[in-house]
């Protein structure tokens, strides 16, 4: 069976570009809540009430997509992101962006939750690691570009002008989820089908995510010193583009946990190199390692999820799994905020640490 289907080429042109005007708020949105009065404990409730609106529908769009298909969904999540920028034009408040990014979050929950499990219906088992590899290169693709596109377009024209592009990448992900043909027939799913193997792999996720989401909220603020610090994205989303499909395919054929225990290791190396980053050059490097580590370890346990549960409650595994991945990264973003600055990459990197020891525990002492 053929993973490089034209289906599957229109579905990752789609998730690009939505995952391109998610990205190109990442270093803008804790500016414009800046701009509009707000604080940086107000920036990682923002930040973090998105991702807790996402978690909150997941298992929602899972249990839908499972039953009703996948590809409702899908253009759904797009459409919402269409019409949100809009909203955020006239959010001038705090109260009001809150409301705005509640909304903005359903968008998320919905598309990312059918793409993925569009992904893993489309690819056969013996490459399963390799597909998810793509979806994240695909992702990374997005992430490369839209934060120094959003800067720029911030720098050149408004913040009204970022929000418009990033509607207009919406807008293509639409057209392009359109096209994609359903890879999922309507049926109704046995509750009884377990989705246990999904559990460990969404809690180390949930742990990884977390300093995700201090990355997300805070590096504007922690690097604000450094000149083009905007590089520790471009740099990141390069290392995860070159590195992804590698170790998907690796992890294919010696097994996912060779992949995943170094890639943890790798993670925590990098955030205690960002603590101490005071210059461009050490801000790049460690987001090199930093796409490195979190991109060996995403597509990995993405893949083992998939191994361990049911096709008939795929989507909805796959649902807890991106669950956990923003709530994460929610929790990132609201208990780092209340920290000094300085506190956050160290205590990131023991997160890190204990996601490692947690994983070798489990799977070797079981």
């Amino acid at each position: 069976m053929s993973l490089y289907t034209k289906n599957l080429v229109i579905l990752l042109a789609s998730i690009t570009l939505f995952f391109s005007s998610f990205y190109l708020l990442f270093p803008t949105l804790p500016l414009y809540v800046e701009h509009i009065g707000g604080t940086q404990g107000e920036v990682g409730m923002i930040v973090g009430i998105f991702t807790l609106s996402s978690v909150l529908f997941r298992p929602i769009a899972g249990k839908i997509a499972d039953n009703f298909g996948r590809k409702a969904i899908l253009i759904m999540g797009a459409l919402i992101f269409l019409v949100s920028p809009l909203f955020y034009i006239r959010a001038h408040t705090i109260h009001l962006l809150l409301l705005v990014r509640i909304f903005h979050g359903i968008g998320i929950a919905a598309f990312a939750t059918a793409a993925i499990a569009m992904i893993a219906d489309m690819s056969p088992s013996t490459r399963r690691g390799e597909a998810f590899g793509v979806f994240g290169m695909a992702t990374a693709l997005a992430l490369s570009i839209s934060p120094a596109l959003g800067t720029w377009v911030l720098e050149t024209y408004s913040f009204t002008g970022v929000f418009l592009m990033e509607a207009l990448m919406a807008g293509s992900a639409v057209v392009f989820g359109s096209m994609v043909e359903e890879t999922h027939e309507n049926r109704k799913c046995d509750v009884n089908h377990s989705i246990r193997g999904a559990i460990l792999p969404s809690f180390i996720i949930l742990l990884c995510t977390v300093t995700y989401g201090s990355i997300v909220a805070f590096l504007p603020f922690f690097a604000q010193d450094i000149p083009r610090y905007g590089f520790f994205y471009t740099f990141y989303a390069f290392s995860a583009i070159v590195i992804r499909i590698p170790m998907g395919r690796i992890s294919d054929k010696v097994g996912r946990n060779t992949i995943i225990i170094p890639g943890l290791i790798i993670l925590s190396t990098s955030l205690v190199i960002l603590s101490e980053s005071r210059g461009l050059l050490h801000l790049i490097f460690s987001g090199i390692l930093y796409g490195i580590g979190f991109n060996s370890v995403y597509p990995t346990l993405t893949a083992l999820l998939v191994d361990r549960i049911p096709e008939e409650v795929r989507a909805r595994g796959l649902s807890f799994f991106t669950a956990s991945f923003d709530l994460g990264i929610s929790i990132g973003s609201f208990v780092f905020g209340l920290l000094p600055l300085l506190w956050i990459y160290p205590l990131g990197a023991l997160v890190i640490l204990g996601a490692l020891f947690l994983f070798f525990t489990v799977e070797y002492f079981k």
